[in-house]
């Protein structure tokens, strides 16, 4: 069974779109906006999941995403926050809708017995000749960061991937303009997708 991180993997496939990263440059968050960010700019989060003991290595989250803009003004005009929403919300549409069997590089992230991060790769599963750093086929399979502390736990027995398969995206939820009264000037728009991962 994999440890798949999909919100690494979403935003792994959303920044390789750019459709999307035309209007947002790297702004893509997860899970939440970072206070005072450079607007537009979307976030995400998984808000819940389904699964199966009878096809484990198929993940299905369901994804809300967030696309925020405010006010601009270009050339002495007014651009309205909820168009450029609005707009980035259509963008991240023509992105996610109706995508199939894509291939996302997005590499397994795990912690080595020196306390460095690595990387996979090459597929795998997991045992002591290739755990890092202490087994001997380390380097077939996994790459040092540079990082340190931010990676996963390794563990024997896991099937760990450089790269995983988005089999599907589909709108749940059509996007909702909404006024965040708490956020003055910050508009966004609101919808949620179900995307299905092939984490094996």
């Amino acid at each position: 069974m994999s440890v798949a991180d999909t919100n690494s993997i979403i935003r792994a496939y959303l920044a390789t779109s750019t459709t999307l990263t035309t209007l947002v440059g790297t702004r893509i968050y997860c899970p939440r906006l970072p206070e005072n960010a450079t607007l537009p700019a979307v976030s995400f989060f998984t808000r819940g999941s389904t699964s199966t003991p009878y096809i484990p290595g198929y993940l299905d989250p369901s994804i809300q995403f967030d696309c925020w803009a405010k006010d601009t003004e270009v050339a002495g005009v007014v651009i309205r926050g909820f168009a450029i929403a609005r707009k980035v919300y259509r963008a991240l549409y023509d992105s996610l809708q109706g995508i199939q069997n894509v291939s996302v590089a997005s590499p397994a992230h795990v912690i080595g017995t020196d306390s460095n991060d690595y990387n996979c790769i090459l597929a795998h599963t997991s045992n002591g000749r290739n755990k890092p750093i202490t087994g001997p086929l380390t380097a077939t399979y996994w790459v040092a960061t540079g990082g340190t502390g931010m990676g996963s736990t390794w563990v024997s027995g896991q099937t760990y991937r450089p790269t995983y398969d988005i089999l599907s995206a589909i709108e749940e939820v059509q996007g909702q303009d909404l006024v965040d009264e708490s956020i003055p000037n910050y508009f966004r728009t609101l919808t949620f997708f179900r995307v299905t991962i092939r984490a094996e």
